[in-house]
């Protein structure tokens, strides 16, 4: 039912990776005391893989893009996590309490590299006993969705595309592969910046219109 991983995606996500390895070989180079890259850790069942330790801390990497990297260098990212980053390395953080190598036990880092202009930073992150207390409810909430017989219900959410009446995806929900699941009579248009998926059309867009698999939508 999910739609397939497109192959430009495959590439973009590749790309994520080498940047990844770049980033910590940076840090090696510098100097830094790097260890635990790629380690299995277990979180109440849920198992993942740390970037790395550095100087103690845990890190996590990301490439974006330079919008999305000004984020990290000048906002409360907190505010701004559409992707779920920030739980992400909540989750490294809390799996590594026992963990010799993390001598720092209450916050990590997001290392982000922007991957068009080059430029790196550094997001620190407090791991608080509310975000422990919210990421273990939802590993639970998440278990009891995934052992039960029928599909959950829809969390897509829709937002207004401009004042024309129409309504999209959310950033989030644009990114589901199950978003044709959720949103049968979903239609995609492909704007300069990037397809966007309209769950209501008061005014239909004067751009190009495509199914679910592709195809262009002639009227």
């Amino acid at each position: 039912m999910a739609e397939r991983l497109p192959p430009w995606a495959e590439v973009k996500f590749s790309f994520g990776h080498i940047l990844e390895v770049l980033a910590i070989t940076f840090a090696k180079a510098a100097g830094h005391e790097v260890t635990g890259e790629q380690d299995e850790l277990v979180l109440d069942g849920i198992v993942g893989h740390r970037d790395c330790v550095i100087d103690g801390y845990t890190v996590d990497v990301k490439s974006s893009s330079s919008l999305g990297f000004s984020k990290f260098k000048t906002l409360d990212y907190s505010v701004h996590d559409t992707f779920g980053y920030l739980d992400q390395l909540d989750g490294y953080v809390m799996a590594a309490a026992d963990d010799p190598l993390v001598r720092v036990k209450d916050k990590g880092y997001i290392l982000a590299i922007d991957k068009t202009l080059g430029h790196m930073t550094l997001y620190k992150h407090e791991v608080t006993d509310e975000r422990r207390q919210g990421l273990r409810a939802r590993i639970q909430a998440y278990k009891h969705i995934v052992g039960a017989s029928v599909p959950p219900p829809c969390e897509c959410r829709s937002i207004p595309d401009g004042a024309s009446g129409n309504l999209k995806l959310d950033t989030k929900a644009s990114y589901s592969p199950y978003k044709y699941c959720c949103n049968p009579g979903l239609r995609t248009f492909l704007y300069k910046g990037g397809p966007v998926y309209l769950t209501r059309v008061v005014r239909r867009p004067d751009v190009k219109e495509v199914n679910r698999f592709g195809k262009v939508v002639y009227h």
